[in-house]
């Protein structure tokens, strides 16, 4: 807005003998207030553009508002029973690409934690990432934690990589908001439930001919892997699904 200095107070009119000039007087003096009103004040351009500035910063911040998510990402932790869902009957082609499993279980989540726990053999040869368990999830954007398998006089053979997995949750539950957890064993029922009381979400992702009923009801969502072809290994590469893998009715 133009600021307009006051008109002087101090003006004379000449109402003199000349009555005809009167008609010149007046016009003189509305000359004068025209010009004192057209004058530009110094600052003033400087001011208006300022404001012009600060109402298209305004405008662009209402835009970017209206355009992004609001509130902060959930934090995400995925922790994968390896040998739960690779080892596989031999008879079943599907085996799970677990690069493009990580990318489609965090979407638009902040991932935390990625964890992948995988059973070895002690007096295996090879370098690590060449075992059966290990190979699969190797350089895919996991932290590898390995423990050696027992094998029993019966030869039954057994890791407890299960018990090290519910402990790694554990001592992690406050740094997340959502579990991952990759695996249809039922023995982690106990885990499931200690979670949800403590407010978390817990998603069980695995097969569904491998899927335990009790840990099925105990999450609270559940995703078959074996219908969410875009995951298994040699798969055709197309774009990132926005949503994570559907749930098995």
């Amino acid at each position: 807005m133009r600021r307009v200095s006051a008109i002087p107070e101090d003006i004379e009119l000449d109402m003199g003998d000349a009555a005809s000039s009167d008609g010149q007087d007046l016009r003189m003096l509305v000359d004068e207030l025209k010009d004192v009103i057209s004058k530009e004040r110094p600052g003033e351009r400087a001011l208006a553009n300022s404001a012009r500035e600060l109402t298209r910063m305004a405008g662009t911040l209402r835009d970017q508002s209206a355009t992004t998510n609001t509130g902060p990402k959930l934090r995400l932790g995925v922790f994968v029973d390896t040998a739960n869902v690779s080892d596989r009957d031999p008879d079943d082609p599907i085996r799970l690409d677990f690069k493009k499993l990580l990318d489609e279980v965090t979407a638009d989540r902040r991932l935390i934690h990625a964890r992948a726990y995988c059973p070895i053999y002690a007096d295996f040869a090879g370098r690590l990432e060449h075992q059966r368990s290990v190979a699969p999830v190797w350089e895919k954007g996991y932290d590898i934690v390995t423990k050696s398998i027992k094998v029993f006089a019966d030869g039954t053979r057994k890791a407890d990589l299960d018990i090290v997995l519910v402990m790694d949750v554990i001592r992690r539950l406050p740094t997340m908001d959502v579990v991952a957890l990759v695996s249809g064993d039922g023995d982690y029922v106990p885990m499931v439930d200690y979670l949800r009381e403590h407010g978390l979400r817990v998603e069980a992702y695995s097969f569904a001919d491998a899927m335990s009923e009790d840990l099925r009801v105990a999450a609270n969502d559940w995703f078959d892997l074996s219908s969410a072809t875009s995951l298994h290994a040699n798969s055709p590469g197309g774009a990132r699904r926005k949503s994570r893998v559907a749930a098995r009715a």
